[in-house]
């Protein structure tokens, strides 16, 4: 009896993490091993090959880094995953054998939907765990400034409840009266819309890209770069780091900002003038800061943020760009993507099916 013939794959993932969680256990540092071991006793178990992850199933796997790599194998592929590219519509047309196209995060926009539909293969967009966390860590640095936690932490340390419970920190805020900022909306700009949406919170937006559906499906407003700065309360970072990004945010568009305004960023470091922006709070032309991500990392320790940071005057808080919160987090990103070739190939439904 013939054994049967595996399944083609092919991987074009312009940042990792189709295959960052889906390798061998030895093939991690000692480091993450105890960090995967720290967070999960049993953890090791949890970590499984492409091969051990698909068996009895066999896959060959191959991964291009090209619209002409891609060209060169599609029409052998039985699947299909991307992760952060633009795939041009008559190169996907060519996969003739394709049984499921799939990305790996929600914002799929690099897919060309008209050639999924000529083709009549589904379409999975396999949200990133890894994105959730660092939406949710931007959401903590807000929540944390609306409610003035390091102040509230400060006056129960030294006991001052005792005679005076319920006093309230000068500038606490109730989110549904400020308005989000967002500088793009893609992975992590969406569930930041979303989770403002429970606030009740006019949510406005900046990208290089409209989405008219998805505005409306987000509640969410698009305006021009300069009027997102103006009119934001709280103004949330989330581009991707390139030469047209560097730097993107400087002393004119810090300068625009309301001096109650929050600046939040855990994108990127690069993305911002820091200088800029310790001068703008040193000077007090800003209402505070989030940061978990920093221009040079790690961040040195006489840099002048750390002053800011332990004056809760200037409310300022400083994290070690750990939103992305785990090593499970690439792991089960990659799992999540593999389970739905798994499933594929066991004959069952497929999850996150957009089209």
């Amino acid at each position: 009896m013939n054994a049967q013939k595996p399944s083609t794959v092919i991987v074009w993932d312009a940042v990792g993490n189709v295959t960052w969680g889906m390798r061998a256990w030895d093939e991690y540092p000692p480091h993450i091993q105890a960090q995967f071991l720290r967070e999960d006793a049993e953890g090791r178990a949890r970590i499984q090959t492409i091969e051990a992850f698909l068996a009895p199933h066999a896959v060959v796997v191959h991964k291009v880094a090209s619209a002409d790599e891609l060209d060169a194998r599609i029409a052998e592929a039985d699947f299909f995953i991307a992760h952060k590219v633009n795939v041009p519509g008559e190169v996907l047309r060519k996969g003739r054998r394709l049984r499921l196209v799939q990305h790996l995060g929600l914002d799929y926009r690099g897919i060309p939907l008209d050639a999924i539909a000529d083709l009549g293969v589904p379409l999975a967009a396999v949200p990133m765990v890894n994105y959730l966390a660092v939406a949710e860590h931007s959401w903590a640095l807000i929540l944390n400034h609306l409610k003035r936690l390091p102040q509230t932490r400060a006056y129960m340390q030294r006991r001052e409840y005792v005679d005076r419970w319920g006093l309230f920190p000068p500038g606490l805020q109730l989110a549904r009266d400020c308005t989000l900022g967002l500088l793009g909306f893609g992975e992590i700009g969406r569930p930041m819309a979303r989770i403002a949406r429970a606030f009740d919170m006019r949510v406005i937006f900046w990208d290089v890209a409209r989405f008219p559906e998805i505005e409306q499906a987000y509640s969410v407003e698009w305006l021009p770069w300069e009027e997102v700065f103006k009119q934001a309360d709280i103004l949330s970072v989330h581009l991707a780091l390139n030469e047209q990004t560097h730097k993107i945010i400087g002393e004119r568009e810090i300068g625009l900002m309301k001096p109650t305004a929050l600046f939040v960023n855990t994108a990127r470091g690069k993305l911002v003038d820091q200088p800029a922006l310790v001068r703008a709070l040193q000077e007090r032309r800003l209402g505070g800061a989030g940061l978990d991500v920093f221009y040079e990392e790690p961040l040195s320790v006489d840099d002048p943020l750390h002053a800011l940071h332990e004056d809760l005057s200037y409310h300022v808080t400083l994290t070690p760009h750990d939103a992305w919160q785990s090593v499970w987090t690439h792991v089960r990103d990659s799992q999540a993507i593999w389970g739905n070739v798994k499933r594929v190939l066991d004959g069952e439904p497929i999850a996150f099916r957009v089209a």
